[in-house]
């Protein structure tokens, strides 16, 4: 079964906002990422009524927005034959980099850009939890109760 523009314009209307600020914090390309973004909702479309019938629309979206991200990853890897460290620095994609925007994608799939930023300065970036507690304003037991409920959060949603 189709799914009907009304219903399909309710969930555009509801979500579009937060699926293309998802995909420009990844890609700061306003036109890419709306791109981007009708491309995830066009999927939404070609799903169908089965894509009505998720508990959880936006997260569906977002999960599809990470996908199609990858898939112009995967592309502009391709696109690439000749290495660009010389001549543009800033412009050249290197293996870690991909593994590093993979690894941010499936985060923020899962928890808020928050709560990743928090794990990052802990678990990337060695902050400690006296440092961290001293810069969210709270006491250093309820940074650890909140890098905890984190982690099991991530956990979770991984083993789901």
């Amino acid at each position: 079964m189709g799914i009907r523009v009304g219903e399909l314009a309710e969930v555009y209307e509801a979500h579009f906002d937060d699926i293309f600020k998802f995909v420009y914090r990844r890609i700061p390309n306003k036109q890419m990422a709306e791109d981007l973004t009708h491309d995830t909702f066009f999927a939404a479309l070609k799903k169908g009524k089965a894509f009505l019938e998720y508990q959880e629309p936006k997260l569906w979206l977002m999960v599809t927005a990470k996908n199609k991200m990858h898939e112009l990853f995967r592309r502009m890897g391709r696109w690439a034959t000749e290495p660009l460290e010389e001549e543009c620095p800033d412009l050249a994609v290197t293996e870690n980099s991909y593994e590093k925007i993979e690894l941010e994608l499936t985060a923020l799939a899962m928890v808020s850009d928050e709560e990743w930023m928090l794990i990052k300065k802990y678990y990337l970036y060695g902050a400690t939890i006296a440092e961290l507690a001293e810069a969210y304003n709270i006491t250093e037991n309820n940074m650890r109760v909140r890098l905890s409920r984190l982690k099991k959060k991530l956990r979770d949603k991984i083993e789901r």
